[in-house]
């Protein structure tokens, strides 16, 4: 199957975990920094989960999951450890949400998930998603982690500069063409050179400067 690659609003949207291991830590973690609404139902969960709850950042239900679970969630996110009697619950809760149209995605098994999770770079607003449709989550690892390799930490802080350049430009509402100059012009500047070395001095007056002649 191929899927379509696209980027979710999940801020403010109710989504529902289920697991409370490792991998359910991650998903948490992750799904927090694009500001969801988590509800965790596990009967166990992590050290790091338990200070997610501590902080009340998320809200969990102390048991295994029950049908209804689901019930007004925007998306679901299943984690739970292997084994038949798990195997039986994620094929249950997959169904469900199915015929409730609610996403869901459960780890390591491509056959109950509606929707699957790219090996992700992110850096800030900044993110690289790489699929491999589900055939090999290890190339998608790999490939991610030599993109990091290339692409870091200060792309967070370049692609915001770029984004507050761009609505400046926009705003002087030129045609089309002439914005695609500037952006072009901008992309290939020595800005990134001034960001990546830390010369804010340099490069808040190159924003100034270019802003003047735009």
């Amino acid at each position: 199957m191929k899927y379509y690659p696209v980027n979710l609003n999940i801020s403010g949207k109710r989504v529902l975990v289920v697991g409370g291991g490792t991998v359910a830590a991650r998903k948490v973690e992750r799904l927090l920094e694009r500001g969801a609404d988590i509800i965790l139902v596990a009967p166990e969960i992590s050290g790091e989960i338990k200070e997610f709850v501590k902080k009340s950042k998320i809200e969990w239900i102390e048991r295994v999951y029950k049908t209804g679970d689901e019930k007004g969630a925007f998306a679901v996110f299943c984690a739970v450890s292997p084994g038949k009697k798990n195997e039986k619950m994620e094929d249950r809760l997959f169904k469900q949400c199915v015929k409730k149209n609610i996403l869901i995605n459960v780890a390591d098994k491509p056959e109950f998930c509606t929707f699957t999770l790219p090996a992700l770079v992110s850096r800030g607003e900044f993110d690289i998603a790489v699929f491999t449709s589900g055939h090999s989550p290890r190339l998608a690892r790999k490939i991610r982690e030599d993109l990091e390799k290339v692409y870091g930490e200060e792309y967070n802080i370049y692609v915001k500069i770029l984004g507050f350049m761009r609505k400046e430009i926009k705003m002087k509402k030129y045609p089309q063409s002439r914005n695609q100059k500037l952006f072009d012009e901008l992309i290939n500047s020595d800005l990134y050179e001034l960001v990546r070395d830390k010369r804010f001095s340099d490069a808040s007056l190159f924003i100034s400067d270019f802003l003047k002649r735009a």
